[in-house]
């Protein structure tokens, strides 16, 4: 399904998901009060508060946890509504920015993230739960992280109860067993405002929120294991369900980590890319969906990655990269 590979084609999971989050911008300025506002993760291991304004069409943000030393800093911009029914922001006009009604939202921000300016999708809830059995579950998940200089993506696993104690394994299905090798657990404790501290040991590894939509939890945890093995970035989960046509039929819009974005569509077992990076293609490709195993989906050039019935499409790539969106209709 992705077929990213440059500009133009090869993302690799569902055909060529490479437009999400979209709500790009260069920082500065300051941030609105208008507006809906969300809770936001940056797929470059950030946390946000958002806000849209699709009436005025202006965006705003200001980054509340960071690993580069960004906290506290601002940024906002105007939207242009395209055709579609989505939203371009100014500085990347190529991108998208979409809120759902349930409460999701997809965009994108650009910043300084290390050594360069990158543009990151983004992803964010106005309306995270703030209970523990809310949010209890298996799940499965793809991150997307770097440890130091060295990234790359994951798929596997983990388990939340209703006491807040969490248990993950990496490339393997927790829900039909005990982990073979390489898993983690440890315990949530409440952050505030429907956020929670994701605790290993006496280490806090990242920053979870979520919420549930279509009978099918979802959530997402800003990473920010600086010197362990989970690292500074994304990790997105959702709960294990059986993936169905009734879900995954629709048009799509994701970004990539590597900077591209792109609306496919899917229709059964095949996904056409429509456009990348805004300009219009036509590329089919397929998937399979539950496998390898519940809830999951592959992809002919090794992709593994979720179009969940929240809206939410997350995907690891066989390159390592990532992919990132949500679904618009």
């Amino acid at each position: 399904m992705a077929f990213i590979a440059s500009r133009k084609l090869r993302w690799q999971w569902l055909a060529s998901l490479g437009c999400a989050l979209a709500l790009v911008s260069c920082g500065g300025g300051g941030s609105s009060d208008t507006g809906t506002k969300y809770t936001a993760v940056a797929m470059a291991g950030e946390l946000l508060d958002y806000s849209i304004d699709t009436t005025h069409l202006t965006y705003s943000y200001t980054i509340t946890e960071s690993q580069f030393g960004l906290t506290g800093k601002t940024g906002s911009g105007t939207l242009v509504r395209n055709l579609d029914g989505t939203y371009s922001p100014s500085g990347a006009p190529n991108a998208r920015v979409f809120p759902l009604p349930n409460g999701l939202l997809i965009g994108a921000v650009r910043e300084q993230f290390g050594a360069a300016f990158i543009t990151v999708p983004i992803i964010g809830l106005s309306n995270p739960v703030t209970t523990l059995p809310a949010i209890a579950g298996t799940y499965n998940f793809v991150q997307r992280s770097c440890v130091g200089v060295v990234c790359g993506s994951n798929y596997g696993s983990f388990v939340i109860d209703a006491s807040g104690t969490w248990a993950s394994c990496p490339s393997a299905n927790l829900g039909t067993g005990a982990c073979p090798a390489g898993g983690s657990s440890g315990t949530l404790t409440s952050h505030g405002n429907g956020l929670w501290n994701v605790m290993l040991g006496g280490t806090a590894i990242g920053t979870a929120l979520g919420f549930n939509s279509a009978g099918q939890n979802v959530v997402i945890l800003d990473l920010k294991d600086l010197l362990g093995g989970f690292g500074v970035g994304i990790l997105v989960g959702s709960q294990q369900l059986p993936m169905t046509a009734t879900q995954t039929d629709g048009t799509w819009i994701a970004g990539s980590s590597a900077g591209h974005w792109a609306v496919f569509t899917a229709s059964g077992s095949s996904i056409t890319v429509n456009s990348i990076d805004g300009l219009p293609i036509n590329v089919t490709t397929s998937f399979a969906a539950n496998n390898p195993w519940t809830g999951f989906a592959t992809t002919p050039a090794g992709g593994v990655g979720l179009l969940a019935g929240a809206g939410v499409y997350v995907l690891e790539t066989a390159g390592g990269q990532a992919e990132l969106g949500i679904k618009i209709r």
